[in-house]
């Protein structure tokens, strides 16, 4: 927290000089319709704002559901894959495993012809 206050601290009375003159600061009762105007304004800016934030808060909501639903199908892909690969792999080993016992029968056979 303290690291941003030291980057603002320096900007602070620039921030406040530039805020104080947006609106009329006498008390006289010929200026209550001028600072009427005044915050009408502020209000309508602000309005615009909101509803400028609001607009691209749901384009950028609707973008990452869309986003989030295509990383679950390529999740669901992946997983997919990996299962595939994982049967894949379990049928090799069990294809090496029979080469394997075949190639010491052979041996077997071999050694035993060979001492006959």
């Amino acid at each position: 927290m303290a690291a941003w206050f030291t980057i603002v601290a320096p900007l602070l009375p620039e921030l406040i000089r530039a805020a104080r003159p947006m609106f009329t600061r006498s008390r006289e009762p010929s200026q209550i319709p001028q600072q009427i105007r005044e915050l009408q304004d502020a209000v309508d800016r602000n309005d615009l704002a909101i509803r400028t934030l609001a607009s691209e808060m749901e384009q950028t909501l609707s973008a990452l559901k869309q986003a989030s639903a295509q990383l679950e199908n390529t999740i669901l892909d992946l997983r997919r894959q990996q299962a595939e690969q994982e049967r894949r792999l379990q049928l090799m080993q069990w294809v090496a495993a029979g080469a394997a016992a075949t190639a010491v029968l052979a041996f077997a056979v071999a050694a035993f012809a060979l001492a006959r």
